[in-house]
């Protein structure tokens, strides 16, 4: 008799531990589906309360760039880019940025394929094209509507005189949503480009 009494304690025993594993599964799983946020502005909460491991900028909020990139050909899959944008003129710094966000393209390794950079030029950065071509083969050029981006920037984050030069990440959806500044190592391009891309889908 004790040995069928100590017998259904253990098959209770067992009983409970599935309840209770049934229980914290579905339990973190109506948690996960209650905290996605269901707008721009839930996304930033978020973000500032669980904090952020990313070495650029965020661009609060996310920024809808698809006007300035018109004329960058479509591909057949939406890439990630890279945009690099202002200054007054094309000088040292602005170049140092175009040569090592294309040496941070060539280190994405597998990734490379699904990034491209973008030089948006306002009319005092034209740069010689042959020169272009030769150091920066791949680099997709459009013309930059300065007034344009200044009023796509009023309230937002990333808001700046445009004199310096930045670079933004932009999904494939051209939202930006990071910006980093000559003062930035580009390393940190790097480790934010991989993260966003091993989580991303490659559509």
């Amino acid at each position: 008799m004790s040995d069928q009494k100590s017998l259904d304690a253990k098959q209770k025993s067992f009983r409970y531990q599935i309840w209770l594993m049934l229980i914290i599964v579905f339990g973190v799983i109506a948690v996960g589906f209650l905290m996605v946020p269901k707008s721009e502005e839930q996304r930033q909460k978020m973000i500032e309360l669980f904090g952020t491991t990313n070495q650029g900028q965020l661009v609060k909020p996310a920024l809808d760039v698809s006007s300035l990139l018109n004329a960058i050909p479509a591909t057949e899959k939406p890439k990630w880019q890279i945009v690099i944008v202002g200054g007054d003129t094309c000088g040292q710094v602005c170049e140092d940025i175009l040569l090592n966000t294309r040496q941070i393209h060539m280190l994405l390794g597998k990734y490379t394929g699904r990034v491209q950079r973008v030089f948006l030029q306002s009319p005092n950065q034209l740069l010689d094209e042959q020169w272009l071509t030769e150091q920066h083969p791949f680099l997709q050029l459009a013309d930059l509507d300065t007034a344009q981006f200044k009023q796509l920037l009023v309230n937002n984050s990333a808001e700046w005189d445009m004199v310096s030069t930045r670079y933004f990440v932009v999904t494939p959806d051209n939202k930006a949503i990071l910006y980093f500044t000559a003062d930035n190592d580009a390393n940190g391009l790097l480790d934010d480009l991989k993260h966003l891309l091993k989580y991303s889908p490659d559509r």
